[in-house]
């Protein structure tokens, strides 16, 4: 990932739907994530060596994802970026009771091929261990996936293992070099599909001991105020109260938004809602974009298993309490219910439904347009007469 120099206050508004989501407290007592497994898994990964793209290590990693998460139907796709070749691992798990909605979550398993920001200068042309920038995201999908088909959900899920986009040139700029696995991903996403996506979650250096989680730019506000409740309930956030009554510590702060390139964005610049979960200051009292990031110090032993249990806890309460499952706003819910020609829609796909509010929206500006000229037209008649 890259460090933006742009910041902005607020963040992009994308859809005109609101997510409805139930108390997360209704099943804080009830969360089956594995922490110790995902945290083994750190240690598995970075055993394979450096996770490159079109290397073997790359290769084991989505094998023993797909042989790990059976009850997924699993497809990979090959795209040539400049002088490599990335694929792509995207895991569908599909509900007979679907309602078409799709929860996306995405995490990059390459890990980064050089660590310039290394002490030791001889050692900065040589691949990174990528135990939390890489390792740790993967580490909770897996867990997630082995825990999402006895969740009883009514929408599809997603598991985006992205490749390539920690391979990117170090200094930024453009045309970025960053991201490219989720670039081509979303470049061939048809528009049924990306209409469909109702959240698109990425999960990216996750793992530190010492969390610290802010708003990034280019993301949606509206699924971020989905997060707030979740956080707080977890004792996530400093001046909010968790299930118990207890006030919680600073682990994510909604009031600080900081610019990330990242995985998100080729999502957000598709239309589709996205948010990112990532600490980008990694270490204790670390600055941002500081401590072990792209160094060879990005070890197993920097990763915790409670910091991937919260992680893995946001996601886990966000699908039991549906909190990610859209429903028309109030306005479209008023009109539905003065219109009884139209009552039929809640009985429709949830792409065909976001298609008529389109057609409705553009029918309204017609009949405004229309009634402007005609005004214009009886003004222009009367002038003449007089």
């Amino acid at each position: 990932m890259l460090f933006s120099c742009i910041l902005s206050s607020t963040s992009s508004e994308i859809s005109d739907y609101e997510y409805q989501g139930s108390d997360p407290c209704e099943f804080i007592d009830d969360l089956s994530f594995d922490s110790n497994s995902a945290n083994a898994s750190i240690t598995w990964q970075t055993d394979l060596g450096p996770r490159l793209p079109g290397s073997n290590a790359s290769q084991n990693l989505r094998t023993s994802i797909i042989e790990n998460l059976s009850d997924w139907t699993f497809e990979e796709s090959s795209h040539q970026r400049e002088n490599f070749t990335l694929t792509n691992l995207v895991g569908t798990f599909s509900p007979l009771n679907s309602t078409g909605q799709n929860v996306v979550f995405v995490a990059h398993y390459d890990s980064r091929y050089m660590a310039e920001r290394d002490e030791n200068e001889s050692m900065r042309d040589k691949p990174i261990d990528g135990a939390n920038d890489g390792g740790s995201g993967v580490a909770v999908l897996i867990e997630l996936g082995k825990i999402i088909p006895q969740m009883n959900l009514n929408h599809d899920v997603t598991l985006f293992f992205s490749d390539a986009e920690d391979q990117g040139i170090p200094g930024g700029g453009y045309p970025l070099t960053w991201s490219y696995g989720a670039y081509a991903w979303v470049e061939n996403l048809t528009e049924s599909y990306k209409e469909n996506i109702s959240a698109y979650i990425v999960i990216d250096m996750i793992g530190d001991k010492y969390l610290d989680f802010t708003k990034v730019t280019d993301t949606s506000n509206q699924l971020w105020e989905t997060i707030v409740p979740i956080t707080a309930a977890l004792g996530m956030m400093e001046e909010e109260t968790d299930c118990n009554g207890e006030y919680g510590i600073e682990i994510f702060n909604p009031n600080r938004t900081r610019g990330v390139i990242d995985d998100h964005v080729p999502a957000h610049e598709a239309g589709i809602p996205a948010i990112n979960f990532i600490d980008i200051n990694y270490g204790e009292d670390a600055e941002r974009w500081g401590g072990y990031w792209h160094t060879h110090e990005d070890t197993a032993d920097k990763v915790s298993a409670e910091s991937l249990g919260l992680i893995g806890n946001i996601l886990e309460i966000g699908l039991k309490s549906s909190a990610w499952t859209l429903e028309p706003s109030q306005v479209n819910n008023v009109e539905l219910d003065n219109n009884p020609t139209i009552n039929s829609d809640s009985n429709l796909d949830y792409s065909t439904q976001k298609n008529i509010e389109k057609s409705r929206a553009v029918g309204y500006i017609s009949i405004i347009i229309v009634s402007f000229i005609l005004v214009l037209i009886l003004m222009a008649d009367i002038s003449l007469k007089l």
